[in-house]
């Protein structure tokens, strides 16, 4: 593993000695009275000017720990798998002024590396143990091995890069994060409409704090992340040795479970970041009215835009109950400082039941917001307030589709849905989402990790409009491990969660982003062509599942 080095050791190049004049005797070199005193002078001028030297470089290196200290949250640039970068980033177009604002490194940018047992352990890794029979003898789409997703097709991952430093004291004495962030969400900041609508997906006065300070055209670059700190495997089983290796965090438990977010350029290195608020105007779940803004617990937070808006859906089991899936609108503001602040208001919350990592469907085709609560059978709820409405009901929970219910008694396979946001290809009038299985399916104790492991991802397809079905599905694949080893790079970690994607361009020419988390520890971004995607997609015959296509591998 690539270290940066905190030693803070400087190295000394050497000065040569003077050489001035020789004279020659018969047994001695000598040196002219001249050239002595010269010699003496010059000596002691440059020991003067190395000490000056030495004491301003100390004193501005004083100055810069300080600055760096008091500075909790700066710019820092979001590491992908090729070398760090330092980048300029220029801010200025709303304000019109010439600065440039610095993207600073950060150590902790970089893409972690893990003990060998926590990846996937594909046959191209020769590190990889025995395959486990629960992989051996596990059910497959169309019975086909997992895959790698690569190719021309599919960029290079960038890392999700956070500052901790307000809330995680073991970065003081070199560690890394407790988490680097969980299940990251990453979106585009893009105004225009759709190519398939007429009115933008988000308006810009719903982001004018971001208009102010970046431009409308510079706006269409971005991207904006939320993000879970909290409870994490960063540390899992390893040895004191393995910890001081890998500069695992020697903090006990999460400091913090709470959501954050990211506004990035459109390299993804963060600008700006701020903890999500609660802005308490109304009764929370069991929490009372405050009239207060408050960090709250949210877990699983995810991104999506409905009704020209930016939403933020999130869980808070012991607050608001742990079947419910919770959405807002998101509000960015900026503080009598200049501050970006970010918060959600309690009066505005809405919930659909029941279950986990349901993905919202909100489209400008569609009148209300719908959720996929269920990938096999395909499960649609409309739940939501009407589109046409400003004022949000807290009345939320609506089914407009009874023909397939979660508590029938269906014979169903074990994939989950993943992505919080359906994406829309209008060229084939359907709804694209990303779905995962973790092998074996129970969350019980395990060496491998503290719930699910194993996971491989597949994308797929439902009609878009009812009677809803499946439509098209991938075969398995997984992500490429970002170990810098050879063996393990041709790998995917053992944990691989798919949070979010979003359509950038058009659904055959464009690109999806995709958002994912790793070991439960880190997040990263990569795009992939949707060429590639709309290649990897296979019809699915009227009336079949997903359980219809599970086969023992060939």
């Amino acid at each position: 593993m690539r270290r940066n080095s905190s030693s803070g050791k400087a190295t000394m190049s050497r000065l040569g000695k003077p050489r001035g004049k020789h004279i020659h005797g018969s047994s001695n070199r000598l040196y002219s009275y001249s050239h002595v005193v010269m010699l003496v002078a010059g000596i002691g001028f440059m020991s003067i000017s190395g000490f000056l030297y030495f004491q301003i470089a100390i004193t501005r290196s004083l100055i810069m720990a300080d600055n760096d200290l008091k500075d909790k949250v700066t710019p820092i640039m979001a590491s992908g798998a090729q070398n760090k970068r330092l980048n300029d980033v220029d801010v200025s177009e709303g304000s019109g002024s010439n600065a440039k604002e610095v993207v600073q490194e950060d150590p902790n940018c970089t893409f972690r590396e893990y003990v060998d047992r926590r990846y996937y352990g594909l046959s191209s890794n020769s590190k990889a143990e025995p395959e486990p029979d629960f992989l051996k003898n596990g059910l497959y789409i169309r019975g086909k091995e997992p895959i790698i997703l690569s190719g021309s097709g599919v960029a290079s991952a960038n890392k999700v890069c956070l500052d901790h430093s307000a809330w995680d004291d073991g970065i003081k004495r070199g560690k890394r994060p407790f988490v680097d962030s969980q299940n990251p969400s990453v979106m585009s900041l893009r105004l225009t409409a759709e190519s398939h609508g007429t009115r933008p997906r988000l308006e810009k006065d719903r982001v004018q704090a971001l208009v102010n300070k970046y431009g409308e055209n510079r706006l269409e670059r971005m991207f904006i992340a939320s993000v879970t700190v909290g409870n994490g495997q960063c540390r899992w089983g390893e040895s004191e040795d393995e910890i001081e290796k890998f500069r695992i965090s020697d903090v006990e438990k999460a400091p913090t479970v709470h959501g954050e977010l990211l506004v990035l350029d459109e390299n993804f290195n963060r600008l700006e970041q701020t903890s999500i608020k609660l802005l308490s105007d109304s009764k929370w779940g069991r929490m009372k009215q405050s009239n207060k803004k408050q960090i709250v617990e949210l877990d699983d937070t995810r991104l999506f835009f409905y009704d020209g808006s930016l939403w933020l859906f999130y869980r808070n089991g012991k607050n608001l109950g742990y079947t419910e899936q919770a959405h807002n609108p998101l509000y960015i503001e900026r503080d009598e400082n200049g501050n970006i602040e970010a918060y959600i208001k309690a009066s505005e919350m809405v919930k659909v039941c029941c279950g986990r990592n349901m993905a919202v469907i909100a489209s400008e085709r569609k009148s209300q917001m719908m959720a996929l609560t269920w990938v096999d059978p395909v499960t649609v709820v409309a739940f939501g307030p009407e589109s046409s409405k400003r004022r949000l009901s807290l009345d939320s929970t609506t089914d407009r589709f009874p023909h397939r219910k979660l508590r029938e008694k269906i014979k169903k396979s074990d994939i989950h849905g993943t992505n919080g946001y359906m994406v829309y290809l209008p060229s084939s009038d359907e709804f694209l989402g990303i779905a995962h299985f973790h092998r074996p399916e129970g969350r019980g104790n395990n060496p491998y990790a503290r719930h699910g492991h194993h996971y491989t991802h597949t994308f797929f397809t439902i009609s878009s409009d009812e009677p809803f079905r499946l439509t098209r599905i991938s075969n398995e694949f997984l992500f490429r491990s970002q170990s810098k080893q050879p063996d393990l790079r041709d790998d995917g970690d053992i944990i691989q969660f798919a949070g979010s994607i979003d359509l950038v361009g058009d659904d055959k020419g464009g690109k999806l982003l995709i958002s994912y988390g790793i070991n439960d520890c880190e997040g990263a971004t990569l795009f992939v062509d949707m060429s590639t995607i709309q290649n990897m997609l296979e019809a699915v015959h009227e009336g079949d599942e997903v359980i219809s296509l599970m086969k023992k591998k060939i």
